[in-house]
């Protein structure tokens, strides 16, 4: 095809490129054109496809004819425009521009990035110490009593928060001016047996002062009392007085578990005692805050490492992490049951798709350029993901029975990782914890892993970066990036 390309180098690795199709093309693009509408639509002292060139013109337009090729044309030059000119696109190119008359177009490349590294061999980043306080033991242990709480029957005098069963029968007095006097037909407001009352001093039952009356009182014990309506209630019993009598069958309490060996055995067979528990406890709060610093401090790692390199890169990288982001929280909303997803978990906090874009636009930032220094990090060191390491991450990921084979319901999970994308997705989870592994060593002033050596970062490490960085929290992609090195 006859066509002239220039090109124009633009900020932050993009590509102008100015496309001129010749007038040769381009006229017989239009008579295409032409021919096409004439045999579709009647032109006036014509048949259907026997109108001349010139006449369509004058019925339809000359701008019309261009709508009927200029787009497909478009794509085609381009194809061979960036073939002949052996540009390699990022991503997917925005057109600039058209103009007719000469037909040009102007497209913007966005071009792979470039990736200086800084001086990775002597980055040294300081580890914080893991400690746990006494205080968040103390508030598990709580946490634990909070769940094994309930209703207990107790001997005490009753309080606010108690739940009591009461037998209780209630009448109105009659007023002293009352012309049938004793008389009076005897109104009763209450008569329930076995009546469940929770005494919440916040929230009182009527008449007002009744709650009150029941405080202190103990299974068995029986009172009596009168108890007035205000006058300006809205109860049908403004303003009257009533005689209760009441009888408590039972008083319980929402009574936490004692910390003793009792409880401990509660919370699982293997504690024998208080302290087995406590023990427990420790350890698992320093392995939460060892994966959470081990998180922590590859973003640190990797921070420092973009802050020492020279970074060059398109506007789509970042776009494209914001993709994978807006991508990643659809699919967990649908998972927890939010059947339209994203769009409509925003429309019930009523924000648009760009706005919460532009909300994870700095975190994509970060994900990026740390997932541009690791990709270039591999390519360097010429770390690879070999068959073991890929069969073994594909283990971790399903999980394996006793014997350390692929569980029966994972079979079918597993062969799609083994295969196609999802073998590019495992293969890049691989490299990049075998990358984290070396600069993380590096970092500390230890002796690096051997590229081919096998990554020590768990599948549980590294699924969960996946996930968090999803959802804009301080991770590496590795599920949404592929690596741009292989």
């Amino acid at each position: 095809m006859s066509f002239t390309v220039t090109t124009e180098p633009r900020e932050n690795r993009q590509l102008a490129v100015t496309i001129e199709v010749s007038k040769e093309v381009v006229d017989k693009e239009l008579r295409k054109a032409a021919a096409a509408v004439a045999s579709q639509y009647r032109i006036p002292g014509f048949r259907k496809g026997k109108a001349p060139y010139h006449i369509v013109v004058q019925q339809v337009g000359l701008s019309n004819l261009y709508s009927e090729f200029i787009d497909e044309l478009g794509q085609r030059v381009f194809r061979e425009a960036i073939e002949q000119e052996k540009i390699e696109p990022y991503a997917q190119s925005s057109l600039e521009d058209i103009q007719l008359e000469p037909l040009v177009y102007k497209l913007i490349v966005p071009l792979e990035p470039v990736v200086r590294l800084g001086d990775y061999r002597s980055l040294r980043v300081e580890e914080e110490p893991i400690e746990v306080d006494t205080n968040e033991v103390e508030q598990r242990l709580e946490m634990y009593r909070d769940e094994y709480a309930g209703w207990q029957e107790v001997e005490r005098p009753s309080q606010f928060g108690d739940l009591l069963t009461v037998n209780v029968r209630s009448v109105i007095i009659p007023d002293s001016d009352d012309e049938n006097g004793d008389n009076a037909e005897e109104i009763v407001v209450l008569d329930e047996t076995d009546w469940e009352i929770t005494l919440d001093e916040e929230n009182p039952m009527e008449p007002a002062g009744f709650d009150r009356e029941l405080i202190g009182m103990r299974a068995g014990e029986e009172k009596e009392f009168v108890v007035e309506w205000p006058a300006d209630t809205q109860s049908i019993y403004a303003g009257k007085r009533a005689r209760f009598h009441v009888e408590v069958t039972s008083v319980e309490g929402y009574e936490k578990p004692e910390l003793d060996d009792d409880f401990a055995k509660l919370v699982g067979p293997d504690y024998e005692t208080i302290d087995d528990l406590r023990n427990a406890i420790v350890e698992s709060l320093q392995n939460e805050k060892r994966n959470a610093a081990r998180s922590s401090y590859i973003n640190k790692v990797l921070d420092r490492l973009v802050e020492i390199s020279e970074l060059d890169y398109p506007p789509a990288v970042i776009e494209d992490q914001l993709d994978g982001m807006v991508r990643d929280m659809d699919q967990r909303l649908r998972r927890m049951g939010l059947g339209e997803g994203l769009e409509g978990y925003l429309r019930m906090i009523n924000q648009s798709e760009e706005d919460y874009r532009e909300s994870l636009r700095s975190e994509a930032s970060k994900l990026a350029l740390r997932n541009l220094v690791l990709s270039e990090v591999i390519k360097q060191e010429g770390i690879e993901a070999t068959d073991d390491d890929i069969e073994e991450h594909i283990k971790q990921l399903v999980g394996v029975d006793e014997n350390g084979e692929i569980l029966e319901s994972a079979v079918e999970l597993a062969n799609m990782l083994r295969f196609g994308g999802g073998r590019s997705l495992v293969v890049s989870q691989v490299l990049s914890s075998k990358a984290v592994d070396f600069l993380v060593a590096l970092a500390r002033g230890e002796e690096p892993p051997s590229p081919a050596a096998k990554s020590e970062s768990s599948a549980a490490e590294a699924t969960n970066m996946d996930e968090v960085s999803g959802s804009s929290t301080d991770a590496i992609d590795n599920s949404e990036t592929e690596e741009k090195s292989e």
